[in-house]
């Protein structure tokens, strides 16, 4: 016999439908990219934190299911009996989980994160870290904000931070990690949280570029100034690998289109990430720099043609030649796929304005696709 269902269980019934059935995909170039040649950085939408260091070339973007989630739970769309209930879920405390990236989601889920519940108090403003994901490809630090003073209060937490300032064991990131004696960095940009009290600090090692790989297990100290605080928050993290038996590839595989050399160097796949790293290069004549309109981005699909969400990327033109080295990372697959295929293409340029984008009828930029450079690889672990 069916027990009927109390009102509120009815409405948690029908958001959670509605979330299953909302396919999301945000994409946020056009608006980080106010001129083409700031092709330099991503950080957090609408975040003008001056991270002294940002210079090689990230590119981010993240369909966020917690926008809309948090936007329901924090209107009149809901009881408030139904907004109580559910943050009663298991998970939904969690900063990973409501990140709208399927790799941290699947980190809180499997327990593949460290839990460290560090902070640092100063002014009345507490800055925490509660949850830390490691997979041998990216690092993703959840940060957290507890005050009642209003000064810190009225703006979203990562327009509070005026710096980022990283340290392994003791020694600054960029002079231990990132490829000697270039302008290469390792730089850390911001995605949102589940609210404005949070948000999530994402960086990468630069191994594929002539840095040094992060070790598995290591201090990382997270040094924040902020306006108004005389002494930066500081807070010394435990880092270790929360991934095992990660699949790395080195296809090498090599394609070329008119005066591009393109080559599929490597393809890591782990739990929580999918990325490649990639070597575009142009004639000897020729230099990235001034090339940009031929900056290619990436697609990654399975087998079965479903595709990835894209997360972030960085490049590195060593010493403004003619050769490009990327590392693209994408959300993991749900399982492992028989092959994959990376599609290549640019974003279209308006011709009377170099430094924006052509919009297609979905708001989105205008891609064109490049057949001849397109690879599909089989995955055989």
């Amino acid at each position: 016999m069916s027990i009927p269902l109390k009102p509120e269980d009815k409405e948690i019934e029908h958001l959670q439908k509605l979330i299953r059935n909302t396919p999301l995909q945000v994409d946020l170039i056009d608006r980080t990219m106010e001129r083409f040649e700031k092709m330099d950085t991503r950080l957090y939408k609408r975040s003008n934190i001056p991270l002294k260091r940002m210079r090689n070339t990230i590119i981010a973007t993240s369909a966020t299911l917690a926008i809309i989630f948090m936007v329901v739970v924090g209107t009149s769309f809901i009881s408030p009996t139904m907004a109580a209930s559910i943050r009663q879920i298991p998970g939904m405390d969690s900063i990973f989980q409501l990140a709208g990236d399927l790799g941290l989601q699947t980190a809180d889920e499997k327990g593949l994160l460290s839990k460290p519940n560090l902070s640092d108090t100063h002014d009345g403003l507490t800055l925490s870290v509660p949850e830390v994901m490691f997979d041998g490809t990216r690092i993703s630090i959840a940060l957290e904000r507890q005050t009642s003073d209003k000064r810190f209060l009225n703006t979203e937490l990562p327009l509070l931070l005026d710096d980022l300032i990283l340290s392994i064991n003791g020694e600054e990131i960029n002079s231990s990690y990132a490829p000697a004696n270039t302008s290469n960095s390792i730089d850390p940009y911001m995605i949102p949280g589940k609210n404005s009290n949070s948000t999530i600090i994402q960086f990468s090692d630069l191994r594929n570029q002539g840095g040094k790989k992060f070790p598995d297990k290591f201090d990382l100290t997270l040094s924040m100034p902020v306006s108004g605080i005389k002494q930066p928050f500081k807070i010394e993290i435990p880092v270790e690998k929360n991934t095992k038996n990660n699949l790395v590839f080195t296809p090498s595989l090599k394609r070329e289109y008119k005066n591009i050399d393109y080559t599929l160097e490597k393809v890591e796949l782990t739990p929580i990430t999918t990325s490649i790293t990639t070597r575009i290069k142009l004639p000897a004549n020729s230099k990235i720099s001034s090339s940009l309109p031929l900056f290619l981005s990436y697609e990654i699909y399975d087998d079965k043609g479903k595709q990835l969400n894209f997360i972030s990327n960085n490049g590195w033109s060593a010493t403004d030649g003619n050769v490009l080295i990327s590392d693209s990372r994408f959300e993991p697959f749900i399982s492992l796929p028989k092959e994959i295929t990376i599609k290549v293409y640019k974003s279209i340029l308006k011709k009377d304005d170099r430094s924006k984008f052509e919009l297609g009828k979905d708001g989105n930029p205008k891609k064109e696709y490049f057949p001849d450079l397109e690879i599909t690889y089989p995955i055989n672990p």
